[in-house]
């Protein structure tokens, strides 16, 4: 069985997938998974015909503070990105999934709901988190400027997105304990509704 961890910049996917990864699910990291494949020759061919020569390096490789001050100022840019690297992703995805002889896996990934991902997942839980939670946490991570921070969560879906179109809602303003609760509690839910039997 596969299900989906999503949400915007900063929610904290990271931390929920990596609770989820000590009781024992197999968690495929999509935007790792898509840093590979953006430096594929295919892929990076793609994203430089669209995006020109300033995304790149100076020895060739993919820039991606470049490419993202390009498309997180832009939604229709970040539309023809995502469009772009998706399909590389679904296939390294479906590789790794096959791979895997876990029972239940996850896909961790700021873009799942309407991508080309999705189908993949039985199930959506997504992570959530107020703005100003959400901006410390990218500063913090990415060290980037606040207004940079604040942008890149303006250019994804509001939280209203992510809750509507997921079957379970994990909250993570509050410290590490309480997101363990948090995600300890989905997994009993699981299990009660014999997803994991």
């Amino acid at each position: 069985m596969v299900f989906g961890i999503t949400g915007g910049s900063g929610a904290g996917k990271g931390a929920v997938s990596d609770i989820f990864r000590s009781l024992g699910v197999y968690v495929i990291d999509a935007d790792a998974v898509g840093h590979e494949v953006a430096n594929s020759r295919e892929c990076l061919d793609e994203l430089t015909s669209r995006f020109g020569e300033k995304i790149l390096n100076p020895d060739g490789t993919l820039n991606r503070r470049a490419l993202g001050d390009t498309v997180f100022a832009d939604k229709s840019e970040l539309a023809e990105l995502n469009a772009i690297t998706h399909k590389y992703i679904k296939n390294e995805i479906i590789k790794m999934l096959d791979a895997s002889g876990a029972r239940l896996k996850a896909i961790d990934g700021a873009v799942i709901i309407g991508s080309a991902v999705e189908p993949l997942c039985e199930f959506i839980i997504a992570v959530t988190a107020d703005k100003e939670t959400r901006i410390k946490r990218i500063i913090e991570r990415d060290s980037i400027t606040r207004e940079g921070a604040a942008a890149r969560i303006d250019s994804q879906p509001d939280d209203k997105f992510y809750t509507e179109k997921s079957d379970y809602i994990i909250e993570n303003n509050k410290g590490k304990d309480d997101l363990q609760k948090e995600v300890y509690s989905v997994y009993r839910k699981l299990q009660e509704n014999e997803v994991l039997i």
